[in-house]
């Protein structure tokens, strides 16, 4: 029973912090051209990895029991791509900078490339050095109990 109130809980957390996402792009006008069923197909295997770490990630801090772990992994997580969502915008929106010069160049619908590329792999990379962090941090605190429990 426990184990599934962690898992719910870790769910509800990854909701929580898509629905923010969601919310953060809507105000920011991120949209990618071009919308369709492939489109929309894409994207859920895009970013299937990146939520799957993310869960994995909740689940780890939900289970040390620190409210420390669980506000750090949110603020990593939200800030992290909240500067990558406000850096894709300013690329898009800046009409006078060499940047646009290279955008137009890949030729990719708008924010195409950025969410569906950049974003999931920042996040992938993002959580992943957190789940490192986490796990080493967890056996470091095992070690440190069985040495205790030992003396």
């Amino acid at each position: 029973m426990k184990s599934f109130k962690t898992g719910l809980q870790a769910i509800l957390y990854v909701i929580l912090v898509v629905g923010l996402h969601l919310i953060l792009i809507y105000f920011l006008k991120i949209r990618i051209e071009g919308w369709g069923t492939e489109l929309l197909y894409t994207s859920f295997k895009v970013y299937f990895i990146p939520l799957l770490l993310c869960l994995i990630n909740s689940f780890l801090l939900i289970r040390t029991l620190r409210i420390k772990d669980n506000t750090i992994w949110f603020l990593v997580t939200m800030l992290s791509s909240l500067l990558l969502l406000l850096f894709f915008n300013a690329i898009q929106d800046d009409t006078n900078s060499d940047e646009e010069v290279f955008i137009s160049i890949l030729s990719s619908p708008k924010y195409q490339l950025e969410m569906l590329f950049l974003l999931p792999w920042c996040i992938s990379i993002i959580q992943f050095i957190l789940t490192l962090y986490y796990l080493i941090k967890i056996r470091k605190n095992l070690i440190a109990r069985n040495n205790k429990g030992g003396i």
